[in-house]
């Protein structure tokens, strides 16, 4: 019996499926995962078994810019974008997902690939699980669900606009779960089905109960483990990235992870006249891989620095505050940096914890990257790093820190699967102890 990790997704949905499967390797688990083959060198490098996608799913070409403009526009276009990219690769993905799982295989999918690992459960005789890094279960509380009307609260209507938002992002997380059911002579999910689903099958949240409140109306399928603090290998920067640190004040980190882009070059242009106006450096992460900017790090002014990779673990404490897109992994690693911090956000979670880090006391209330322009971003480095910061934001920033540094996300997480293996029965999830 194998564990098998359906890590559909972009690298923020890898990267925590490769921490686990490392945890659970120690444990003596054979683990295989399953992921586009772009992401073969950080899978393999973590020594684990890998079964890759032989498919992209971002678009290239002239169809490039097109696409993120759709995505970044958020709400239903940003989801008719996913599930197009997610509809060209779904044939790719079944083809891999049924190579990879065999009988009584533990399964254990994402949010884009539940779906599948619940199919495989029922064609397969496996036992599925969800890895869950944001939480949209329905809830009553405010602070502990993205999908709050009333975010500061408890209300009923948080728990129905829950339920609504899961029922209309469904045809989206199903989409490689359809084809894939389609292959293996299953009735599809339908959206109330997918909504009853997360409220049933074992699943583990990523979250910090810091970020995260549990509230009391949780399902006893859920089990929220803290944050997956995996430790980092040792890196060793580029000569003029060490260079540049060295040679002035803590620069500002401004960069939005995997969120696409319709024209990477304005972004750095943006990005460099707000951090010129703030009077600040900056180490700029453009949006690689959706367009390519036209200048490059040689291009780039002296008192800024275009990134193209850096762990972040190794990068966010060296800067004076990060700026960032409130993806839950980046989120997770700018509050582990004890820096001040603001969010910048695109749509889905990324709202929810850019209130979260300011509920924190770590960084101030998030902004929308819809119309974004240099002069409100060159105001939220200000807010960020002007004189009041160390009294503001910085206390917040690294209490939080340290709350973080004590959680053993992993740790938990591999104790829960590994029970479950044992046992073989999902019923004794709820009887688990819980963060």
């Amino acid at each position: 019996m194998k564990v098998v990790l359906l890590a559909l997704g972009s690298r923020g949905d890898v990267q925590p499926m490769v921490a686990l499967g490392k945890a659970l390797q120690s444990a003596g688990r054979p683990v295989m995962v399953v992921a586009l083959r772009e992401f073969a060198p950080l899978v393999e490098t973590a020594g684990l078994l890998f079964m890759p996608i032989e498919g992209k799913f971002e678009d290239t070409g002239p169809a490039a810019a097109q696409t993120a403009r759709k995505m970044a526009g958020g709400g239903m276009s940003y989801q008719r974008a996913v599930s197009a990219g997610l509809a060209k690769v779904a044939p790719l993905v079944a083809v891999a997902e049924m190579a990879a799982v065999e009988p009584g295989d533990l399964v254990v999918g994402g949010v884009l690939s539940i779906d599948d690992a619940v199919a495989l459960q029922e064609a397969r005789g496996c036992l599925a699980v969800h890895v869950l890094t944001a939480p949209i279960l329905p809830t009553a509380s405010g602070p502990s669900t993205v999908f709050a009307i009333r975010p500061q609260g408890n209300s009923v209507l948080n728990r129905w606009v829950g339920r609504a938002a899961l029922a209309v992002g469904a045809p989206m997380m199903t989409t490689t779960g359809s084809h894939l059911r389609d292959q293996l002579n299953l009735p599809r999910t339908r959206p109330l089905g997918f909504v009853r689903m997360l409220q049933t099958v074992p699943t583990l949240l990523t979250t910090s109960p810091l970020v995260t409140p549990p509230p009391g109306d949780w399902p006893d399928n859920v089990c929220q483990t803290g944050i997956w603090f995996d430790q980092s290998p040792a890196w060793e920067p580029p000569k003029d990235l060490g260079e540049f640190l060295a040679a002035g004040d803590a620069p500002v980190f401004i960069g939005f992870g995997s969120m696409p882009s319709a024209d990477p070059s304005a972004d750095v242009k943006l990005m460099t006249q707000a951090a010129r106006q703030a009077g600040r450096r900056a180490v700029i992460r453009p949006a690689y891989g959706w367009c390519e900017p036209d200048n490059s790090p040689e291009d780039s002014p002296k008192d800024v620095y275009l990134l193209r990779e850096a762990p972040y673990r190794w990068l966010f404490p060296q800067m004076g505050a990060i700026i960032h897109h409130g993806g839950a992994g980046t989120t997770a690693e700018a509050l582990l940096a004890g820096v001040p911090n603001g969010v910048v956000a695109f749509g889905v979670d990324q709202p929810y914890h850019g209130r979260r880090i300011h509920a924190l006391g770590a960084g101030p209330a998030p902004i929308r990257r819809k119309g974004l322009t240099a002069e409100r971003l060159a105001e939220l480095i200000t807010t960020l790093t002007g004189p009041a910061q160390a009294t503001q934001w910085l206390p917040g920033a690294t209490e939080a820190r340290s709350h973080l540094l004590q959680e053993r996300g992993l740790k938990v997480a591999a104790e829960q699967l590994s029970t479950l293996m044992t046992n073989g029965d999902p019923l004794a999830w709820s009887t688990s102890a819980k963060q």
